[in-house]
């Protein structure tokens, strides 16, 4: 997934537009800062791994891991 793509899904999470100023800035900090940069591109990398898995099962403790890392609800009610 390019660049482009990933600032266009997060400015669709904020129901922005591409042009907005929103996402501008944050096209801007993502090009200036290299740790958000870094942690942008570990993100886009789960999420491609995840999708390359297809239809397996991810072993419970694995997928709660990854829940805390993202800072998202707990593993067993995203699986719901």
């Amino acid at each position: 997934m390019t660049c482009d793509k990933i600032l266009q899904e997060i400015c669709a999470e904020l129901s922005e537009d591409i042009d907005s100023q929103v996402c501008d800035r944050l096209r801007n900090h993502l090009q200036e800062c290299p740790h958000c940069a870094r942690q942008l591109s570990a993100v886009r990398t789960t999420v491609h791994l995840y999708h390359c898995l297809g239809e397996q099962e991810v072993p419970l403790p694995i997928h709660a891991r990854l829940a805390r890392m993202l800072n998202l609800q707990d593993a067993a009610a995203m699986k719901r």
